[in-house]
């Protein structure tokens, strides 16, 4: 906690914080952030270990969606505002899991009334631990993005070109479970932050160690 302090208190002007996007001065997203009025109540269940990491998409997220909430643990048995919100009978819950019985969304599949929808936000092997251990996940009927479904998440490694940030999960879920809502500032500023990295790291650098990593 100290550190957390030291580090956001530092007075150096390349080290100063936007107060309205909470990101650095120097990498600011004000222009591309945008409030997005969207219908679906998005339910982030984030790892304790997400939520510190700066380049963490729900941060732009928590910026944009209007109807969000984000809950941050790895056991959410019981958690009494997820339970709640899974308990109220005005709520038609989904989980956005690629599990073995999730229902692929796709422009042939049907339009679900999903008011909620829970996304976990971590690693995929984090993620898992979360789905694991929180049992009233295990009983909520499940969705997943088309496979072909490829992320432009290039700063940070994953197993394969199909695992999606939170941002772009949650997104992508909503062109079909609200197609005329418009998602694209969230996206635009997604980017931005992603092009903001790779500049500070350089093109070699990026390359080496990202670009050059998915040729091996």
């Amino acid at each position: 906690m100290e550190q957390l302090n030291i580090e956001y208190n530092f007075t150096s002007e390349s080290r100063s914080f936007c107060q309205d996007c909470d990101f650095l001065k120097s990498r600011c997203l004000c222009d591309t952030l945008k409030v997005i009025p969207n219908n679906v109540h998005l339910i982030v269940l984030q790892h304790p270990s997400e939520s510190k990491h700066p380049l963490n998409t729900v941060r732009i997220m928590k910026k944009s969606f209007k109807e969000m909430t984000v809950l941050v643990g790895e056991n959410f048995t019981s958690d009494l505002i997820l339970n709640t919100l899974l308990c109220d009978p005005n709520n038609e819950c989904a989980l956005l899991y690629p599990g073995d019985e999730a229902t692929v969304l796709n422009a042939d599949a049907p339009k679900a009334q999903i008011t909620h929808l829970i996304l976990l936000d971590g690693t995929w092997r984090k993620a898992k631990k979360i789905f694991m251990l929180s049992h009233n996940l295990h009983t909520l009927p499940s969705i997943k993005l088309a496979p072909e479904t490829t992320s432009d998440y290039r700063i940070r490694k994953a197993p394969s070109d199909q695992s999606l940030s939170t941002l772009e999960a949650s997104t992508m879920a909503l062109q079909y479970l609200e197609p005329t809502l418009d998602t694209s500032a969230a996206i635009l500023s997604f980017q931005k932050m992603v092009d903001f990295q790779i500049k500070k790291m350089g093109r070699e650098v990026y390359q080496t160690n990202y670009l050059d990593k998915k040729k091996d």
